[in-house]
């Protein structure tokens, strides 16, 4: 298969490059590398794949399409590029639907006016969903659960747009959905969570557990948004890479899929109970300290992966052991050389 990969040297994007180039997909890289680590990913593709990222900006409606239009015809899109930061929306909400919704659309009006056999699967956010105000949850001694949804949120969920970026990735997520019905296209949008892995540079704002893991080693004081009992599901990127390519073997046109996507109910974590694995895995406390939460702030969020099991017959592998176990590793690593 031919693929675009926008934003391609983000992690999840370097990581779905390697696995294409793996499998012998002809695969082609867009990014405006504004973010910091995507230069080090964009070495990385260089060196270990031999792929060159294309430095454009999917807001740029004219770069963009002229870039496309030189083209040959793509058999996939993944569209990976995003403002991916709650907290940067609040501080600069125009740029944040720029690049979330606008470039959205950029990529949907290429493919619809000149190659809609192309399948589009693009990133949203658990972020549609607000902050589930509406949902009963129980404060239990390391976690918030939510016991009316024992199998984890579906897509039945009212969506509630919150904040500017839950504003701009509703706006994709609906255009998406809508291109598909409306046009004919093969599209689908995965409302996703935490997804983790290599080739990740976290911030405190994007990225948590493994930005959580480098302070615990560094032995840097943690200030906590919080008690630490906020839980979330964790999707390992080698997981996210297969299923992208299940999508483009399953979507159908016309449809518009929009489908949760995370690391289900057995994947699922607090803050407070990655500190214990930490502290049992390094024989160190982690030292952290408790303050306000954040604006709109989900207490739990775990994907009731059913419907993109239906579709595909995906389903995560790697488990939460394996993949904090080999994210410790890297991050002792890291910590040794800074």
């Amino acid at each position: 298969m031919r693929w675009l990969i926008t934003g391609g040297s983000g992690f999840i994007g370097t990581n779905l490059a390697g696995h294409l180039v793996g499998r012998g997909d002809d695969v082609v890289v867009v990014d405006d590398l504004s973010r910091g680590g995507s230069e080090l990913n964009a070495a990385f593709l260089r060196r270990e794949h031999a792929l060159e990222v294309n430095r454009i900006d999917v807001s740029d409606t004219a770069a963009l399409g002229a870039f496309l239009a030189a083209q040959d015809s793509f058999d996939a899109i993944a569209h990976l590029a995003g403002q991916v930061s709650f907290l940067a929306s609040l501080a600069d909400p125009r740029r944040d639907f720029e690049v979330n919704a606008l470039g959205t659309l950029n990529v949907l009006e290429h493919v619809r006016e000149h190659s809609p056999h192309t399948v589009v699967v693009g990133m949203s956010s658990n972020k549609v969903y607000g902050d589930l105000s509406h949902v009963a949850f129980v404060e239990e001694a390391t976690r918030y659960v939510a016991p009316d949804y024992p199998n984890g949120f579906g897509e039945d969920l009212p969506l509630e747009f919150h904040g500017p970026y839950g504003c701009s990735k509703g706006t994709a997520d609906q255009y998406l959905a809508d291109y598909g019905r409306m046009f004919g296209l093969r599209t689908a949008s995965l409302r996703q969570s935490s997804v983790y892995g290599p080739h990740q540079h976290p911030r405190s704002d994007q990225g948590w557990v493994a930005h959580l893991v480098g302070e615990a080693l560094a032995g840097r004081q943690i200030a906590l948004n919080g008690v630490g009992k906020q839980v979330r599901d964790l999707l390992h990127a080698t997981d996210l890479a297969r299923l992208f390519v299940a999508l483009a073997e399953s979507v159908e046109p016309g449809v518009g899929y929009q489908l949760n996507v995370g690391g289900g109910m057995g994947n699922d974590l607090s803050i407070l109970e990655l500190f214990a694995w930490l502290a049992e895995r390094t024989g160190q406390e982690v030292d952290f300290v408790t303050g306000p939460t954040r604006p709109s702030d989900q207490l739990v969020f775990v994907s009731d992966n059913v419907r993109v099991g239906e579709l595909t017959g995906w389903s995560p592998h790697v488990t939460l052991e394996a993949g904090l176990s080999a994210l410790l590793e890297a991050s002792a690593e890291s910590v040794e050389r800074d």
